[in-house]
């Protein structure tokens, strides 16, 4: 499997030692998002979701540093086992878009990304790809990058644990 990163994205592969069932229903449980779906340090909550296609989300992952940060968005695609994609948009806490540079986010930052979830079985484990259309340079300038790996880490731990 060719990774076909594109310039100006973010791609990141990880591979996971649990079967693709499990990580797949990772990220569509929001009990389990709970656990997981937040950079260290830092807690998620849903005030809506709905994890089917076409659901809608509105979380708020809440850093003790730098506050709140409010997210809504839609799954546009759930392929079971095999692929999920959603929007991610920077709002406030009544689900109104906001304009990043306004809530302190950097000025080149968008303000709705696009991210694609791939999973592919491998021997037993599960191949993540995770993409997001926003550059990986800028990404990892904003603490973006960084968080990523942090919550696919802490989703590691979480699949090790049950």
């Amino acid at each position: 499997m060719g990774n076909n990163k594109k310039a100006g994205e973010v791609f990141i592969e990880e591979t996971f030692n649990a079967g693709i069932e499990r990580v797949f229903n990772a990220w569509l449980d929001p009990e389990k998002l709970m656990k997981w779906y937040a950079p260290d340090g830092c807690t998620i909550h849903f005030k809506k979701i709905e994890t089917e296609k076409g659901g809608k989300y509105h979380s708020c992952i809440s850093n003790p540093r730098y506050g709140d940060c409010w997210c809504i968005g839609e799954y546009l695609e759930i392929e079971p086992y095999r692929k999920i994609v959603l929007t991610m948009i920077n709002a406030d806490e009544n689900g109104v878009p906001v304009n990043p540079a306004d809530i302190g986010m950097d000025a080149d930052w968008p303000g709705e990304t696009l991210v694609t979830v791939t999973f592919a079985e491998e021997n037993g484990k599960t191949l993540l790809q995770l993409r997001q259309t926003v550059s990986q340079k800028l990404a990892q300038k904003t603490g973006a990058y960084p968080s990523w790996l942090q919550m696919l880490g802490n989703l590691q731990a979480l699949l090790l644990q049950n």
